[in-house]
């Protein structure tokens, strides 16, 4: 094995491309040796809190976003039979965005999470500085409606089905259908619903993880589960 010791290889005269192996060849790396400059993945980063001058990596041209809204959280009963409305899951979005630049500063808001029955609220990525491109934009899970000792609360709606990304889910609707028994709260792209509790009558379970719906109260006045907050999730490649 022959072995060559330079400081720096290009292309000969007015080339930009500089092929290292043919066809069906593995360029390894040495232990220990790190590479730069190369396109390819760069780094994924979980937004969690309302940001606005949201900075890229530096060689970043491509991202990947996911949008994911905060859903709604469950509404109260009034009754021993009558059980609280489930709240609805947020919207969903992924976009991809090209011929980017690592100076460019993205302004990302996180929708809120969602308790006493509430809505929850959107969650969008907008261009900050730099370069321009469409806001991504999805709406949050309505929360559900509380019972009235009559009738049984409704469900919350899922947010609508967003237009800003190449990917778009609704929100799944929450489910509260007089004569079944007590339903879960329904699920997102990034959460679960808030679970059944032990006791039948007691108050709504609370969703997990971001985006999914909170479960209704059922019992004498007992509250809905909260509904969990947005999420953004940004993917940068060189």
């Amino acid at each position: 094995m022959s072995q060559l010791n330079v400081d720096t290889i290009e292309p000969e005269g007015a080339s930009t491309t500089l092929t290292l192996g043919a066809s069906g060849d593995t360029v390894a790396l040495g232990t220990g040796a790190s590479s730069s400059g190369f396109p390819g993945f760069n780094k994924w980063t979980p937004v969690t809190a309302t940001d606005a001058t949201f900075d890229l990596q530096s060689g970043t041209t491509i991202l990947i976003i996911e949008v994911q809204a905060a859903g709604g959280a469950g509404g109260a009963s009034d009754s021993g039979t009558r059980i609280g409305g489930n709240g609805g899951s947020g919207a969903y979005a992924k976009k991809l965005l090209t011929g980017m630049s690592d100076t460019d500063t993205l302004n990302i808001t996180i929708g809120a999470a969602a308790a006493a029955g509430a809505s929850g609220t959107t969650t969008s990525v907008a261009s900050a500085s730099g370069t321009s491109f469409t806001t991504i934009t999805c709406t949050g899970g309505a929360g559900g409606a509380d019972s009235d000792g009559t009738n049984w609360g409704a469900g919350g709606a899922g947010g609508a089905v967003p237009t800003t990304g190449d990917l778009n889910l609704a929100g799944k609707n929450g489910t509260c259908i007089e004569g079944y028994p007590r339903l879960g709260g329904v699920d997102s792209q990034y959460g679960r619903g808030g679970a059944n509790p032990t006791d039948h009558y007691a108050a709504g379970g609370a969703a997990t993880g971001y985006g999914a719906g909170g479960q209704g109260g059922a019992g004498v006045s007992l509250a809905g589960g909260a509904g969990t907050p947005g999420l953004v999730i940004i993917w940068e490649y060189k």
